[in-house]
């Protein structure tokens, strides 16, 4: 796992514009960040990934990038990326596998805007956990702690994406639709130079599924919970969401047709254990 950076900055850092931007894992947060970045207004922006809530970012970060005219600069230390993108850059922060509180305090003096990526319960849980799948250091009980870990915070945001202190993206209908990544740059107030998907980013081991060297417009990102399932541990995990009535009445909400497919697992769905 990369460590957070302490950034030495060559010059003050007073952004002109800040996206603060959260997401919880696997929820395609570095595309539609890559995006963000590719239209950064007049062309330069700064971007810290994954830093720690409450803290400086600049002193959290666990990397620094700096892209200018819409594509990111291949600079070798974290003062050449900030010396590069100047005092004043449009600049991006993201937080993973954590909400924004309320009552945040501004980051820098700076107009603000707070973003929530989210995805498809069905899809993100699927791929989740065969990432979690892939790391030979976990047991079943330790991915199951994961999920349960995970789940508790997607439901939180559950209730997020709907408040009017955030924009909130969906990154099933951002993949899938032109028209929708054009009205989501208006909401960031963000030109529509670039509309397209990008390249897969090399944050997060690409996808779950196809790795980092598919294109970005061959990624089946609408499969995922096919694809897992016949996997019990999915299916596990699937069951006790719909077994959670809080869950599914914040999913009802968001995600209609994962709800109504979820609610049916408790008609259809046992789990029966006998000890011998």
């Amino acid at each position: 796992m990369s460590q957070s950076l302490s950034i030495q900055t060559p010059t003050a850092l007073a952004p002109a514009q800040v996206l603060r931007v959260y997401g919880m894992r696997r929820s395609g947060n570095h595309a539609v960040i890559d995006w963000m970045m590719r239209n950064a207004p007049a062309g330069t922006g700064l971007f810290m990934n994954n830093c720690k809530p409450n803290r400086d970012p600049l002193k959290t970060a666990r990397g620094v990038a700096t892209y200018q005219d819409g594509r990111e600069l291949n600079l070798d230390t974290e003062a050449d990326k900030l010396r590069a993108a100047g005092p004043t850059p449009f600049t991006l922060v993201s937080y993973e596998d954590t909400m924004p509180s309320s009552k945040r305090s501004p980051l820098f003096e700076a107009p603000e805007t707070c973003v929530i990526i989210y995805r498809s319960f069905l899809h993100w849980a699927a791929s989740l956990l065969r990432k979690i799948q892939g790391n030979k250091g976990y047991g079943p009980l330790e991915r199951m702690r994961v999920m349960m870990q995970a789940m508790r915070t997607y439901g939180e945001m559950l209730g997020r994406v709907r408040e009017a202190d955030v924009v909130a993206v969906c990154y099933d209908r951002w993949k899938e639709d032109e028209g929708y990544r054009r009205a989501a740059l208006d909401r960031l107030d963000l030109p529509g130079r670039d509309l397209g998907l990008g390249a897969v980013q090399r944050y997060g081991g690409g996808s779950s599924f196809q790795g980092k060297s598919a294109e970005a417009t061959a990624l089946a990102t609408d499969e995922r919970a096919a694809q897992m399932a016949q996997d019990l541990e999915y299916q596990l995990v699937l069951w006790t969401a719909a077994r959670d009535l809080g869950f599914m009445v914040r999913l009802a909400e968001v995600f209609p047709n994962d709800a109504e497919r979820l609610s049916g697992l408790l008609d259809t769905a046992t789990a029966k254990v006998t000890l011998p």
